[in-house]
């Protein structure tokens, strides 16, 4: 491999690490705008019966591939920051499967102020799966 084949993966230079009530999360040190990419993830593609235990908890959902049989269901464990996005009912980020390179990335979804925690939506199926109710 030669280096004009390496692409680093990107991380919004004010993202923050920081303890919370969840244990921890990822908080904004400075303002920043509306669909702004926050952070590039590699990811682990994981099938169902991978996701067990404390796992399950932190596995998202991955739509198929165009040559996956549809008897198969996948997760992605993402890497970097990834698995620190705490839930809320009242996000602020979202993230999408970017599948040409097989990364996981978090953009936000409205502006975030200073000191602001990035939240995503977990879904219902979350929820329900594990007989809880939104937090």
């Amino acid at each position: 491999m030669t280096d004009n084949n390496l692409e680093p993966l990107y991380k919004h230079p004010d993202l923050l690490v920081a303890p919370c009530e969840m244990g921890h999360g990822v908080f904004a040190g400075a303002p920043i705008p509306a669909e702004t990419t926050l952070e590039e993830c590699h990811h682990l593609r994981l099938s169902k019966e991978e996701c067990t235990g404390l796992l399950d908890d932190y596995v998202f959902g991955l739509e198929p591939y165009e040559d996956q049989p549809e008897d198969e269901e996948y997760y992605s464990l993402p890497l970097g920051w990834g698995s620190i996005y705490n839930h809320s009912e009242d996000s602020n980020t979202a993230y999408w499967h970017d599948q040409e390179r097989d990364l996981i990335i978090f953009y936000t979804t409205r502006e975030i102020s200073t000191g602001e925690q990035l939240f995503i939506n977990y879904g219902r199926d979350w929820w329900e799966s594990r007989d809880l109710e939104p937090s």
